[in-house]
């Protein structure tokens, strides 16, 4: 059986070795094999041709193997620790969304033009290693290179995180279709942030509740660090609703 490599990525940090393609894979971590457990799950295709001695990937083959009737080994843990910074964004395919009832919908990746960044404020979800939801000024490739900067106190090797969305009514609320549970200490957040000259960035939850999230994402997802950046860009509503209508059902039901 072929062995495939997984990231998990969902507020959470593992790499996993499965038999399983993406779908099943995902909709195992979701539903759980007796469908007791549920919930979101993203995850990264992993090259299988990739090694490494941090992560013991030499001895692979010998640590997923069948069970003993044969069946398919749904999910062998390699390592739930500092899994993302032993693992160069040249290794990476498709990033998989899955919904809390298992339906899973790939993403591809695509180059991301560093000069069409405009300013304003953005809301980030860090999702790996680290889970902070923050405000910031800086667009999505600078944010990078700010929060892997090794000469930043605070840093990581490598991130990924979602762009979400800022809507705002008239009065200057946030839209009332996004689910967020704290929208005022939102609006506060970016107003202090504003306010504030010299800080990029502004801590608006440290462990967020990511209630509807996938309904929350703006332009995607991005993985990076000082070297370069990926971008998996999330799809439109139109072609959500017309060509993933039921993942994007499922996905709209939290």
């Amino acid at each position: 059986m072929d062995i495939h490599l997984y990231l998990v990525c969902y507020q959470s940090e593992a790499l996993v070795a499965s038999h399983l393609d993406a779908a099943a894979f995902g909709a195992h971590l979701a539903v759980g094999t007796q469908k007791h457990t549920s919930g979101n799950v993203m995850f990264v295709e992993i090259d299988p041709s990739f090694k490494s001695d941090a992560l013991k990937l030499n001895k692979l083959s010998s640590r997923c193997i069948p069970h003993a009737d044969g069946s398919p080994r749904r999910s062998k843990y390699i390592s739930i620790y500092r899994a993302l910074e032993h693992i160069p964004l040249s290794a990476f395919g498709k990033l998989y969304m899955t919904t809390r009832d298992g339906r899973v919908l790939g993403l591809d990746s695509k180059p991301y033009d560093p000069e069409s960044e405009e300013p304003g404020t953005n809301l980030y979800t860090e999702l790996c290693p680290v889970f902070p939801r923050v405000a910031s000024s800086l667009p999505p490739f600078r944010f990078c290179r700010f929060i892997t900067n090794p000469d930043n106190p605070l840093h990581v090797p490598r991130i990924i995180f979602s762009d979400n969305l800022l809507d705002r009514e008239d009065d200057g609320s946030l839209a009332g279709y996004l689910p967020y549970p704290n929208r005022e200490h939102i609006v506060d957040c970016i107003r202090a942030l504003t306010s504030s000259e010299g800080k990029p960035t502004k801590t608006i939850e440290r462990n967020p509740q990511l209630i509807a999230f996938y309904r929350t994402v703006g332009r995607g997802f991005f993985a990076g660090d000082q070297t370069d950046m990926i971008f998996y860009p999330f799809p439109s509503r139109a072609e959500l609703e017309g060509e993933h209508h039921l993942w994007w059902r499922s996905a709209s039901m939290d």
